[in-house]
C-alpha cells in the first residue's frame, strides 16, 4: 500500500511540474511577442471616375498583421483643404492609437481621400474647375466625385488592404464640406455604409452661397436627389447609424438643427445629435470632439 501511495505521489508531482513548465513557457512566449506600432502612408492611385491620379492617406492600426480583416472608416476633409486635414490638423491617428490601446475602440483602418472642393457629388462627366482659378485653393470642382469615393476609393482599399468588405464594417464621416459630402454619399449609398457622420456639416437651407446653391440644385429634382436635408427624409435608414454634431457658435447651426429635426423623426438603427456649447466651425472644435467621433464609429460595447 505504501508503495502505491509513493508511486501516486511521484506521478502527481511530475504532473504538477509539467503543468508549471507549460504555463511558464506560455507566459514567456506571450512576453516575447513583438507588437508593431500603427502606421500611415500616402497613396497615389488612378481614379476611373475622375480620369486622373488622386491621393489618399491610410492609417493601419497597431499589430496590423495580427488580424485577417478590419473595419474601415472613410473621413472627408473640409473646404480648401486636402487629404492631410484629418491626419495632421485633427490628429485622428494619435487619438485612434490611444483609444485602441485603452480598449475603447476596435482596431480599424482609416482612410482620408482627397476630394478637392467638390462636395462629393456627381456633377459632371469630366473633372474640371467650374468657378475660380487653378492656383486658388478655394476654386470649385465638379466631376464624378460620388463615384470616385464609392467605387474607386472603396475599391482600391478593398483590393489592397485587409478590409472587411461588409457594409456593417464600413463607415463614412466628414467635417464641414466633407460633412456635407459624407451625408450626401452616405444617405445615397446605405448599401455600402452602415455608419454615417456629419461633423459640423456645411448644410444650408437656402441660397446662403447663391452661386454654389444654383450649381448644386439647378432644379427641385436635383435638390431632392442631392441635398442631405431632403435625403435625410427619404433615404432608407432603418439599418443605418447616424451621428450629427455642431457647435452652438457655428454659422451652420440652424441648418444642422433642421437636419436634426428630420432625423429625429426617422427610424434609424441608432441616431445621436450633439450641440456643443462654445463650439465653433474650426479645427479646435473637431479635434476636441475626435474621441467622441471614434467612439461612435468603432466603440466597443462593454
Amino acid at each position: 500500500m505504501m508503495k502505491v501511495r509513493k508511486l501516486l505521489f511521484v506521478v502527481i508531482s511530475l504532473f504538477l511540474l509539467m503543468q508549471q513548465s507549460v504555463f511558464a513557457e506560455a507566459k514567456q512566449e506571450k512576453e516575447n511577442v513583438k507588437h508593431s506600432a500603427s502606421s500611415t502612408m500616402k497613396v497615389s492611385f488612378y481614379s476611373e471616375a475622375l480620369r486622373q491620379n488622386m491621393r489618399m492617406n491610410v492609417y493601419l492600426p497597431p499589430d496590423y498583421e495580427a488580424k485577417e480583416k478590419y473595419p474601415v472608416l472613410y473621413v472627408l476633409h473640409a473646404y480648401k483643404l486636402n487629404e492631410d486635414h484629418w491626419f495632421q490638423a485633427l490628429h485622428i491617428t494619435e487619438q485612434a492609437d490611444t483609444l485602441i490601446a485603452a480598449g475603447k475602440i476596435e482596431p480599424m483602418i482609416i482612410v482620408a481621400p482627397e476630394i478637392d472642393n467638390s462636395w462629393g457629388m456627381n456633377a459632371a462627366d469630366v473633372k474640371k474647375i467650374w468657378l475660380g482659378d487653378p492656383t486658388d485653393p478655394g476654386a470649385w470642382y465638379e466631376g464624378r466625385y460620388e463615384d470616385y469615393i464609392t467605387q474607386d476609393v472603396v475599391g482600391y482599399i478593398d483590393s489592397h488592404f485587409k478590409s472587411n468588405k461588409s457594409r456593417n464594417s464600413r463607415y463614412i464621416g466628414g467635417t464641414s464640406m466633407g460633412g456635407y459630402a459624407a451625408l450626401h454619399i452616405g444617405f445615397r449609398n446605405t448599401q455600402l455604409f452602415s455608419k454615417i457622420g456629419g461633423h459640423a456639416p456645411a448644410v444650408f437651407q437656402d441660397d446662403m452661397w447663391k452661386p454654389l446653391f444654383d450649381w448644386m440644385y439647378p432644379n427641385e429634382t436635383q435638390r431632392n436627389a442631392k441635398d442631405p436635408l431632403r435625403l435625410a427624409a427619404t433615404a432608407k435608414l432603418s439599418q443605418t447609424s447616424v451621428y450629427l454634431d455642431c457647435g452652438d457658435l457655428d454659422d451652420f447651426k440652424a441648418a444642422t438643427g433642421k437636419l436634426n429635426e428630420i432625423l429625429s423623426g426617422r427610424k434609424t438603427r441608432e441616431y445621436e445629435f450633439h450641440l456643443i456649447p462654445g463650439g465653433k466651425h474650426d479645427d479646435a472644435y473637431w479635434s476636441g470632439q475626435m474621441a467622441n467621433y471614434l467612439a461612435f464609429y468603432g466603440g466597443i460595447e462593454k
